[in-house]
């Protein structure tokens, strides 16, 4: 829909997850590009309000980070102490029997691009999360709002990391499972840590020269004051009228909203081939792995396209 938006000449609006695959995404940036539309992705904690459980401002933390006080590179916990835990819930279930469809129901429209599956109530409304063919569960649905505003004050608009590991159970081929952790690890030594278990007690963020914990706590002495001297981060473009009005590229556009929903991504091709997966951020494919690259543009349904 958002590629379609952007050929008939619309500015966009659009919903997080940005898209269920890499591909996908690559198209809605490159058709964004060529047509030059105004493009926003609906996520805001790197711009607006507290981010989850970190009761602080993202603008906060990115201060801090680019003040170097805390050294580099950094290691960011994402886990139960920063509302993580929901994706517990998202999750599939397998042996599901074949249900009438409901007559207000246009199934295969539903369906859209997704392969043609019998109908059971559980695959679709709000728990069709759990499921591979049309999302990736708690983090597929949520993953975005979490890890755009890391990626934005490490100041990793503009890549992707090189690698990605998984602790989890193997994935059921349809229906989306728990895990444990996923690491990633940019080319920088920088690390983004999903704790799937809520057990790590983890700082926030950790560097060589200290830590930052919830509520915008650190164990640098005397911290805030010695953050007062440095500048305020850039300002963003942050509303969306305005950024149609006047032309002006919106604060999480169609290139890092796709570079943040890469993340998710990667994340979840490293869960359901179940090992560990080097990724080319200029490229965007993973190194060597046939099966991982097959996950970046899956096939869709005829009559469908991008």
């Amino acid at each position: 829909m958002a590629a379609d938006a952007a050929r008939e000449g619309k500015d966009i609006w659009c919903e997080k997850p940005m898209t269920r695959t890499i591909g996908e995404g690559k198209k809605v940036m490159e058709a964004v590009k060529q047509h030059g539309n105004i493009f926003r992705l609906n996520t805001w904690f790197r711009f607006d309000s507290n981010f989850y459980g970190m009761n602080t401002e993202v603008k906060n933390i990115k201060k801090l980070v680019d003040s170097g006080m805390l050294g580099w590179p950094l290691k960011v916990t994402v886990g139960k102490l920063t509302g993580f835990d929901w994706k517990f819930y998202w999750v599939g279930k397998t042996g599901l029997n074949e249900m009438p469809i409901p007559k207000e129901l246009d199934y295969d429209r539903w369906l859209g691009p997704a392969p043609y599956k019998p109908y059971n109530e559980h695959r679709t409304h709000g728990t069709f999360r759990g499921y591979w063919d049309y999302d990736g569960g708690g983090l597929g649905d949520m993953g975005q709002h979490y890890l755009d505003p890391v990626q934005y004050f490490l100041g990793k608009d503009n890549t992707s990391p090189v690698k990605v590991e998984v602790d989890a159970p193997q994935q059921h081929p349809e229906a989306v499972g728990t895990w444990r952790k996923i690491t990633y690890t940019y080319e920088d030594g920088c690390q983004i840590i999903l704790d799937g278990e809520g057990t790590t007690e983890a700082p926030y963020i950790a560097g060589p020269n200290g830590k930052l914990y919830r509520g915008f706590k650190s164990d640098i002495p005397n911290m805030e004051r010695k953050l007062a001297q440095f500048p305020e981060p850039t300002p963003q473009v942050t509303d969306f009228v305005d950024a149609v009005k006047n032309r002006k590229k919106f604060a999480l556009n169609e290139q890092n909203g796709f570079r943040s929903c890469t993340l998710v991504n990667m994340g979840l091709a490293a869960l359901r081939v179940n090992r560990t997966l080097n990724f080319d951020p200029v490229k965007l494919e993973f190194i060597n792995d046939e099966g991982a690259n097959r996950l970046i543009n899956q096939p869709m349904r005829a009559p469908y396209t991008i």
